[in-house]
């Protein structure tokens, strides 16, 4: 009986500790993008002329920086690059960034796909989006 009441306890503190591991990679991402597109070419270009993100940080503390994976696709290619966002960004306050990224592509619409990958917050603590 008493061996029984040690499997069952270790069983349960195994599950316990597995799960407080395992929390913080299904934690919902800290940011909201409200929009993401490449902008249309300058006059007299062909090639993109960079990508605007627009986002909101969520929580209680400021971020100093936010990577983001911007995905792009293009008669040629599919691309997948990232780009980082720094600054003293607060929470509930929207974002409104150009970046350069995706300027030296051919255009071909503005539709992209820009999802939060990593946010390191002001007190150097870091989010890391979960891998799929």
């Amino acid at each position: 009986m008493k061996l029984l009441g040690r499997l069952s306890l270790g069983l349960i503190l195994g599950a316990a500790i597995s799960g407080i591991v395992a929390a913080p990679a299904f934690a919902a991402a800290p940011v909201l993008v409200k929009q993401c597109f490449v902008t249309p070419p300058k006059p007299l270009s062909k090639n993109a002329s960079g990508t605007q993100i627009d986002y909101i940080i969520y929580g209680k503390k400021n971020a100093e920086s936010i990577t983001f994976a911007v995905t792009y696709r293009n008669a040629a290619q599919h691309f997948l690059r990232t780009v980082t966002d720094y600054g003293n960004f607060a929470p509930g306050t929207e974002i409104q960034h150009h970046f350069s990224l995706y300027n030296d592509v051919t255009y071909a619409g503005k539709q992209a796909s820009c999802v939060p990958t990593k946010v390191k917050w002001a007190d150097s603590t870091l989010w890391i989006a979960p891998s799929h």
